[in-house]
């Protein structure tokens, strides 16, 4: 019995470094690094614009309202969150003045590492685009997603 649970385990181990190896190898396989920040130049004029041009930009191509801006809770996640009247969610990072080890750096630093933000560290999961020092989220937003995504991305970046 032992020398079975012995072979089977060996077994298991080859299979799954075989999978790993077929995943790897496979062309539709892309690396998770390679899809945070793409598109995204780091001497864009992205990184220098405030939260207020970025709404003016998107509110200037009809996607977003800002009739009724609310201000969402922030602390230990970004410097400035938004919402705008038809629900889009606006971050940004003062990523000049970020502190080391605290939460919004963390929050930062996921997002572009991992593509995500894992809320306050509860395990609840955000998925938002990002921009240079902004993110967008279009969870709650009543419109055209794809269009307002598109020319969120396209905000601050060089032609």
């Amino acid at each position: 019995m032992k020398r079975f649970t012995i072979f089977f385990s060996i077994l298991l181990v080859l299979g799954f470094g075989a999978v790993l190896a077929y995943v790897a190898a496979s062309p539709e396989f892309v690396p998770p690094a390679q899809l945070i920040g793409e598109g995204e130049d780091p001497d864009a004029p992205i990184w220098d614009m405030t939260m207020d041009e970025v709404l003016a930009e998107l509110e200037g191509q009809g996607l977003i309202e800002t009739t009724n801006l609310t201000t969402l809770s922030a602390d230990g996640l970004c410097t400035i969150a938004v919402k705008v009247s038809n629900g889009a969610e606006f971050y940004w990072w003062d990523v000049d003045n970020l502190k080391e080890g605290s939460m919004e750096e963390t929050s930062y630093k996921s997002l572009k590492s991992e593509g995500f933000i894992d809320f306050y560290g509860a395990g609840s999961i955000m998925n938002p685009v990002p921009n240079g020092p902004f993110a967008l989220l279009l969870d709650f937003y009543e419109g055209d997603s794809k269009a307002l995504e598109q020319a969120f991305r396209a905000v601050g970046q060089a032609e």
